[in-house]
């Protein structure tokens, strides 16, 4: 009689591993996940509201912008530091509290935009431009609001809320923005308007659009987070 070794089923196997993934995934679970990453970005996220505001401020009163420039270089300073933070914690931290690649997307894309509202300012001295003209206003109106959209997404992380809404609405500023940017460099081009002007004033344009399609990108992240994190 030919002695035959009895294998187990794979069937059997396959319910033994899923129990064992199901214990270590209960395990895992336990593990308490680093909550200052939502204290970090809501931190950068104020950062990025008061910066927001302090440019919208400097475009409407040129004659102090060197002041508020020097605040707004302060706050970019300031929000260099919470991003280094952020990394620091991140390399640091065995369970994060969502994805490893976007919390780095986000706090690389919350830094852009303090970069940008820092250069905004900083080209609006460095060109002498000392009358803004009403669509950079207008696109700093805007991207004050796409901020304030921001934080209020990132506001909901900590409790997993819905926050596509927040996300909608800064898309709408970013196409609004959009618009008024092409509006106003065509007009620059199609007016007598001096060629060291039109060059100053597209740049500023520029840097603006620039801005909002990073808030777009940030926005783009926070409603990817969302849907994982359902």
């Amino acid at each position: 009689m030919i002695h035959r070794e009895r294998r187990p089923s794979p069937l059997r196997w396959v319910n033994n591993f899923r129990e064992k993934l199901g214990r270590n995934a209960k395990a895992l679970s336990l593990v308490p996940r680093e909550q200052r990453f939502y204290d970090l970005f809501e931190q950068q996220a104020a950062t990025l509201i008061q910066s927001a505001n302090l440019l919208e401020q400097a475009l409407a009163d040129v004659a102090n912008l060197r002041v508020l420039q020097r605040e707004i270089k302060d706050l970019e300073h300031q929000g260099d530091e919470i991003t280094h933070e952020i990394v620091r914690v991140l390399f640091q931290t065995f369970v994060t509290p969502f994805d490893r690649e976007d919390i780095y997307d986000l706090a690389a894309g919350l830094d852009d935009i303090l970069d940008y509202i820092e250069e905004v300012a900083d080209t609006v001295n460095l060109y002498g431009i000392t009358v803004i003209p009403g669509p950079a206003h207008e696109l700093a109106g805007l991207l004050t609001q796409a901020v304030v959209q921001i934080e209020q997404a990132i506001a909901k992380l900590r409790s997993d809320k819905e926050n596509s809404e927040h996300g909608i609405e800064v898309h709408r500023l970013e196409d609004t923005g959009d618009a008024t940017s092409r509006r106003a460099i065509a007009e620059l081009f199609s007016s007598e308007h001096p060629p060291l002007e039109v060059i100053k004033l597209k740049d500023l344009y520029g840097l603006l659009e620039d801005a909002l399609d990073r808030c777009e990108d940030v926005a783009n992240v926070l409603e990817g987070i969302a849907i994982k994190n359902a």
